[in-house]
């Protein structure tokens, strides 16, 4: 049996449909509300970016791959945002001042950010400020402080220090015996045990130097020097992104005057409903109750 389209159940059937037709009616009896309402709050928000503080970043790189030095890129971006570094570098700037240790230390991990690749020992840094000055003085501040934490202390460096005054005198002895071999041969006064020690003492030298230069390298630890790319002083901020403030606040008005327009035009077609009229009158007396609990 079918059912008739002019029944009440049919009737009120069709009428909770949605109709495209009525849908493009609606969008176009509010079709300058919902486009200049964008555009205007996306203009405002973009002269609004305008106004806000500004963040700029600078850039440096260290290459960790250096002979004698045993401390991992890991470690290294790990005491890049140690508390203690960040303390001291705070203190030494004279950021937050007036704020407590845990506060200070809390705002400083937010202005420095260190990676390190997996594949290579490539430690990046990076470090943000309010002005270009600011954010590479303070990239300049953490390597400083960082570096020093790679020099060897106490024991470890009174080990080296005999280890390279040992190593620099057999390196002289050798030379010494190199010379005297070498004047030999030169006078045709040397035998073939002369030419053999006198390749030996080359190679024996040689290996004490690069001996000398690694302990060398272990007491100095890393340097600016090895970084691969020096603190950058940026042209460009970063933050705010004007366009993309502006986009997002136009885009989110738009969908906030959307769900209005609609909204509004659902409650006064209900309200012209009688079986719909008491539904409404409940909704506006409960968005009244909840404005007084409010205020």
């Amino acid at each position: 049996m079918s059912v008739d389209a002019s029944t009440p159940e049919s009737l009120e059937k069709n009428a909770d449909e949605i109709d495209l037709l009525d849908v493009l009616l609606i969008l176009a009896q509010h079709i300058k509300l919902l486009v200049a309402g964008p555009i205007l709050v996306g203009i405002l928000c973009l002269i609004a970016s305008f106004w806000l503080p500004k963040t700029f970043e600078s850039i440096s790189i260290l290459d960790a791959d250096k002979q004698g030095i045993n401390v991992s890129p890991s470690v290294i971006a790990n005491l890049a945002t140690s508390a203690n570094l960040l303390e001291a570098v705070a203190l030494e700037l004279g950021l937050e001042k007036d704020a407590s240790k845990a506060s200070r230390i809390k705002t400083m991990t937010t202005l420095v950010h260190a990676s390190h690749g997996r594949q290579d020992k490539l430690v990046t840094l990076r470090t943000f400020g309010r002005t270009p000055e600011q954010a590479q003085l303070l990239n300049a501040a953490i390597w400083k402080h960082l570096f020093t934490m790679t020099l060897p202390r106490g024991g470890e460096l009174q080990r080296l220090q005999s280890m390279l005054k040992t190593e620099q005198a057999r390196l002289d002895e050798g030379n010494e015996l190199e010379q005297v071999t070498a004047q030999l041969l030169q006078k045709g006064r040397g035998t073939d045990n002369t030419a053999r020690l006198y390749g030996e003492l080359l190679t024996t030298n040689s290996e004490r130097m690069r001996t000398i230069v690694k302990l060398q390298t272990q007491m100095e630890g890393l340097t600016v020097d090895d970084l691969v790319q020096t603190p950058t002083l940026p042209e460009l901020s970063i933050k705010p992104k004007p366009t993309m403030i502006a986009v997002i606040g136009a885009a989110v008005t738009a969908m906030l005057l959307l769900l209005f327009v609609f909204a509004r035009h659902a409650l006064q077609s209900a309200s012209q409903r009688p079986e719909q009229a008491d539904k409404v009158a409940r909704l506006r007396a409960l968005f009244r109750q909840r404005a007084r609990t409010v205020m």
